[in-house]
């Protein structure tokens, strides 16, 4: 049994314990992002309702537009905090996280609009799977150029 299986008290976890535990890593870390998630939808929605249906470049300004608004913040606090000694991985995550955010935003329109291009139903199911494989993949490409440059850093 591995230590991620082990109660603080060395008794082993039961089923449930794991279970909870797994649950409350995923809701609080992912709380945030689903908050947003609607906001930006329903934003979507009121936008579209009251202007109509959106061209493709308006689409374009519309999700570069909101991750705009997070990065800018993002800099903001790093530059407020910039006296604190935060971990040393703040910097290249600041740097790096705002610069992907966009590239992965891009990657995913790019590849919403590709598979818009398909007929019938296929870009209702191909659109949403391919935007959001290549936003994680791009995330991930962060996270790692993040902690390369941290350890570059020590």
């Amino acid at each position: 049994m591995s230590k991620s299986e082990k109660r603080d008290d060395g008794a082993e976890a039961s089923w449930l314990q794991l279970y909870l535990h797994g649950l409350g890593v995923s809701v609080r870390d992912n709380a945030q992002a689903f908050g947003f998630s609607i906001l930006i939808t329903v934003t979507y929605g009121i936008v579209s309702g009251a202007s109509g249906s959106p061209s493709s470049l308006e689409l374009i300004g519309f999700a570069l537009s909101a991750v705009a608004a997070l990065s800018l913040l993002n800099v903001l606090v790093t530059y407020l905090k910039k006296s604190e000694l935060d971990d040393i991985e703040r910097i290249y995550v600041l740097l790096i996280a705002t610069a992907t955010d966009f590239l992965s935003v891009g990657a995913g329109l790019g590849a919403a609009f590709a598979a818009s291009t398909l007929d019938d139903w296929i870009p209702w199911i191909l659109a949403p799977f391919l935007a959001g494989l290549s936003y994680g993949l791009v995330q991930s490409l962060q996270i790692a150029l993040a902690r390369r440059g941290a350890d570059k850093e020590n």
